[in-house]
């Protein structure tokens, strides 16, 4: 346990907001969970917020019960395009990928032009490109279908959850970071894109404040900027969960029936999580709990 002398640290991970049917509860509540540990060790061990939600989302990532990396749902042409967005609170710098086919790991990309680039955004064929020259390995686009998503695509099942992954974190410095990854919607347009990889809109980190990382129907998000709106309300002094709820009037008045769900760090490590579906998964962790803290619905304040 962190003692009173130290510096706080936490972080928050989502596995997704929407109808989360019952077979899919456990594993998607305990990859959030095995995926905040991970964070949670490197925090404790003195590691950056940025290194904290890349592994979390690294390990979502590879685990099949999410729409993010292997397990990507599949667009209309029954492939997988992925995308990922990450910001560092410290500098307040994004760095995304949009249209990723052939690389297992979309968020170290999206780190990777934050820190290699002076972009924010890579896309399709450029981003690709830009993977092998950083030296990372492509895979055929079939290692991200899983029997489950074929399934699905075959019988052309629209399903109800929204299972991107995101991060939020703060580590021991004061520093914060945001991080999102996803395979996007089933049956998608090829080309579309969504708002995980968009900051602003899916996820946004700044020192002062917090960091916030979004989930759920991705025009809904896009259209009100929703992790904007939230880190308005940091900015006016709530709390991480008073920020939260609040965050629902915003979000509704810009999209009626808008279905999302949004993970939240205050800069003194306050956690926040709310959603307008009817499930979320997620696990946190903070200074002062022995484990981490996990559930497929948020507490409403």
């Amino acid at each position: 346990m962190t003692s009173h002398s130290q510096k706080p640290i936490a972080i928050v991970v989502h596995g997704g907001a929407g109808d989360i049917p019952e077979e899919r509860r456990d594993p998607a509540e305990a990859g959030c969970r095995a995926a905040a540990a991970v964070g949670w060790d490197l925090l404790a061990g003195g590691a950056s917020a940025l290194d904290a939600v890349e592994a979390a989302v690294r390990a979502m990532e590879d685990d099949e019960a999410f729409n993010a990396g292997r397990g990507s749902v599949l667009n209309a042409a029954g492939e997988v395009e992925m995308d990922a967005g990450v910001m560092d609170g410290a500098t307040r710098l994004p760095g995304a990928v949009t249209l990723i086919r052939h690389f297992r790991h979309p968020i170290t990309l999206a780190r990777l032009v934050m820190t290699r680039t002076p972009h924010h955004i890579l896309g399709g064929e450029g981003a690709e490109a830009f993977a092998r020259e950083m030296g990372c390995q492509p895979v055929p686009n079939d290692f991200f279908i899983t029997e489950r998503r074929l399934a699905q695509y075959r019988k052309r099942l629209q399903t109800e959850t929204a299972d991107t992954v995101g991060a939020v974190a703060l580590d021991a410095a004061g520093n914060v970071a945001a991080a999102n990854s996803t395979g996007g919607v089933n049956f998608k347009l090829p080309g579309r894109v969504g708002d995980s990889p968009l900051p602003g809109a899916g996820f946004f980190a700044d020192n002062r404040f917090g960091a916030v990382a979004t989930t759920g129907q991705g025009e809904h998000i896009l259209r009100s900027g929703l992790s904007f709106l939230i880190m308005r309300l940091l900015a006016q002094g709530l709390s991480a969960q008073e920020a939260a709820v609040r965050a629902r009037h915003s979000f509704l008045d810009w999209v009626p029936a808008g279905r999302a769900g949004w993970i939240v760090l205050d800069a003194s490590g306050g956690v926040g999580i709310f959603h307008t579906t009817r499930n979320i998964s997620y696990a946190w962790r903070t200074s002062g709990v022995d484990a981490c803290v996990s559930g497929l619905e948020a507490q409403d304040a």
